[in-house]
């Protein structure tokens, strides 16, 4: 059993893809196995997959014909995951090199459900989040205000317990295209022991152009648009239900954008 197992769904991912993996096989933290979903990539994504999976045997893949979407591949993910954590990690992105090292010390020492990072990101609508001091949050106000889970509602800035998801019946929403991460880290928050922030370390998040959400019919478009209201009304549902209104109304919520413009 790995202490970590990182789910990676990949669709047509192979321009990012060797960064991707390249980050993850760096890691100073080396008990990791990779579970990656090829969710009906039409490009050399699952080539490269091929190729780094024969040379590291943590790295193994799953092939779907057809395109599920990102829902049904991380809960896939989640379910033949052994590790004892879980991180969501998006095919387009990278880490820094001590990233895991010090989130599942962290989240072991702490015996934490949840641990999050800061992350860094290259577009102008989210600034990104730098934290310098490690913190314990153990009330739902602080857990959502510290992490700023309302506006940067992004699944692969946490590791998650597995034994947390199984036990809180956790899963994404697979009737969702987008807006997924936002009720799964909502719902994760509400029923978490508690959340520990790890300084000092951070994800990078990378806006593609090609990815599934910005590479879309009129028909996806129209869908996407539907799934990011409904993730808007269900951040303020989640605020009115647990007293948090005041964090709602002050927030900062900025449109996510799609095909270069915004809503």
């Amino acid at each position: 059993m790995s202490k970590i197992s990182v789910i990676i769904p990949v669709l047509n991912a192979e321009q990012y893809l060797r960064r991707c993996l390249d980050s993850l096989t760096a890691q100073t933290f080396t008990d990791w196995q990779a579970i990656c979903i090829n969710d009906g990539s039409t490009d050399n994504s699952n080539k490269i997959l091929k190729e780094y999976c024969t040379s590291d045997k943590r790295i193994t893949v799953i092939n779907h014909q057809k395109n599920m979407g990102v829902s049904a591949a991380r809960n896939e993910g989640i379910s033949v995951a052994t590790g004892q954590y879980i991180h969501f990690f998006d095919a387009d992105d990278f880490f820094d090199a001590d990233y895991y090292e010090k989130m599942f010390t962290a989240a072991s020492y702490n015996n934490a459900d949840m641990v999050c990072s800061g992350f860094a990101s290259n577009v102008k609508y989210t600034n990104g989040l730098r934290y310098s001091k490690q913190k314990m949050l153990n009330n739902v106000p602080e857990k959502i205000k510290k992490t700023n889970a309302l506006v940067d509602s992004y699944i692969w800035r946490y590791l998650f317990k597995k034994s947390f998801i199984v036990k809180n019946k956790l899963s994404f929403d697979k009737k969702l295209i987008s807006q997924e991460d936002v009720k799964f880290l909502l719902q994760a928050i509400l029923v978490s022991n508690w959340i520990i922030i790890v300084p000092k370390t951070k994800y990078h998040y990378v806006y593609n152009q090609t990815s599934a959400l910005n590479n879309k019919t009129a028909k996806q478009y129209n869908k996407i648009k539907k799934d990011y209201y409904a993730g808007k009304e269900f951040r303020k549902d989640f605020s009115k239900q647990n007293k948090l209104m005041l964090l709602w109304r002050t927030r900062k919520l900025k449109k996510i954008p799609m095909i270069g413009n915004l809503f």
